[in-house]
């Protein structure tokens, strides 16, 4: 009897451990959206150096701002077009047939925005 106990608290505690390691279905959904925004990383190498989904709706993209200054202005808005565009097809893949307004902040070492923006899906 003490033993049958002891087993069905093993597997109980085994069954719990299962299902807190796993993640939530936002975390997965984030998981997802950062990998594909993770080519943008490369392609932007030295400007942009990384991002992070704060919401489930909010995009932070971290900026070298001295290299983000130095590119010229058409540089800078294909750059910020090419973030909207890719996390909102990302966010639209984690999310289907869902809407909202989605806000993408770019910002700076110690947080500062430099640019933000919002597009409705």
């Amino acid at each position: 009897m003490v033993i049958g106990m002891r087993r069905l608290a093993c597997v109980a505690c085994a069954v719990l451990a299962v299902g807190c390691a796993s993640p939530s279905r936002g975390e997965r959904a984030a998981s997802s959206e950062l990998a594909q925004m993770a080519p943008l990383e490369r392609a932007y190498s030295g400007i942009v150096t990384g991002f992070d989904v704060r919401s489930p709706t909010t995009l932070f993209v971290s900026l070298d701002l001295q290299s983000f200054i130095g590119m010229d202005d058409d540089a800078a808005t294909a750059l910020k077009h090419a973030v909207v565009a890719r996390w909102r097809r990302a966010w639209s893949a984690a999310h289907p047939q869902v809407h909202a307004t989605l806000r993408v902040r770019f910002i700076d070492f110690i947080g500062r925005t430099i640019a933000e923006q919002s597009e409705s899906v």
